[in-house]
């Protein structure tokens, strides 16, 4: 991705994108087809930062900037992060507009019909068409996005994850929800499993589904592998603390210290207590052949 200067010229889009949902692509779809016609750069604004923490909300993301980024290597020439702090959120919606106008190259500026913005949220799209009116600058307002007669939002998406239902989280997000995180030390289960077994540490306002074990696909550098995630406790072994476990097939390398991505496709079963240690392998070994089912 090339990186935002004022010299450059670009068709905006304005947003959160939290969950990059059809929605959301959508928008960017609009603004991409835009700066191709008006020869522009296409560039996505985001925030770099939890923005709900600053309502005192205890929402978290379904992306991370750093995923969000990840999601829109290929999308757009640039991303613009703004970061959300209390300055920014007392700002009046005309004084932002003129301090994003000032700074950077806006030639267009496409939104969704539903975005709000500047203090006490009373900026919207038609403050914004008036806006880019006023500055001579063309601004596309598109319509709210259904996927079979459902309107496609982040609360939706967000609801379905805390529901545990992955398919349809992701038929409105339009890719596998995924999570990245870095392997930490864990409680050795993987040796008992024989099976290799990661751990990960996932940023603390990532947001994850509902306990549970899915099968996930695990993006390791450039390799792909399927496995089976464990999202929540270890009751087998009387551990209570939700935490986020990966049995990975067919895998044997080191990746303590490394970056890994799993991409959730399948909600396999709940998390349960097993027995035996033994029947919680057998299990095991059966949950990471999930896509053969």
């Amino acid at each position: 991705m090339k990186e935002l200067t004022p010299e450059s010229e670009v068709c905006l889009a304005l947003g959160y994108f939290d969950s990059m949902h059809l929605g959301h692509r959508r928008i960017i779809e609009e603004m991409r087809g835009f700066a191709a016609e008006h020869g522009l750069e296409s560039c996505v604004a985001t925030f770099s930062n939890n923005a709900y923490k600053l309502f005192n909300r205890e929402e978290k993301a379904v992306y991370t900037y750093a995923e969000r980024c990840a999601l829109l290597d290929g999308l757009c020439d640039h991303v613009l992060p703004i970061k959300f702090d209390k300055r920014l959120k007392d700002t009046p919606a005309e004084q932002f507009l003129d301090g994003v106008f000032s700074e950077y190259g806006i030639k267009a500026v496409v939104c969704g019909y539903d975005h709000l913005f500047g203090a006490g949220a009373k900026g919207d799209a038609e403050l914004l068409r008036a806006y880019c009116a006023a500055h001579g600058v063309p601004c596309k307002i598109i319509d709210k996005f259904e996927l079979d007669g459902t309107r496609v939002s982040t609360t939706l998406v967000k609801e379905l994850l805390a529901a545990g239902n992955i398919a349809e989280a992701n038929k409105f997000l339009g890719t596998p929800f995924f999570a990245t995180g870095k392997v930490v030390h864990g409680r050795g289960a993987g040796r008992m499993f024989d099976i290799p077994t990661a751990n990960l540490k996932i940023p603390t306002d990532k947001l994850l589904p509902a306990s549970g074990v899915y099968g996930v696909q695990c993006i390791v550098g450039d390799r792909t592998y399927n496995g089976a995630a464990n999202i929540g406790a270890r009751p087998t072994f009387g551990l209570t603390k939700t935490e986020t476990e990966v049995m990975i097939d067919g895998f044997s390398d080191n990746i303590y210290d490394e970056s890994i991505t799993l991409k959730f496709i399948k909600y396999i079963r709940p998390v349960k207590r097993f027995d035996t240690p033994a029947l919680l392998s057998k299990q095991v070994h059966e949950d990471i052949k999930w896509s053969g089912k």
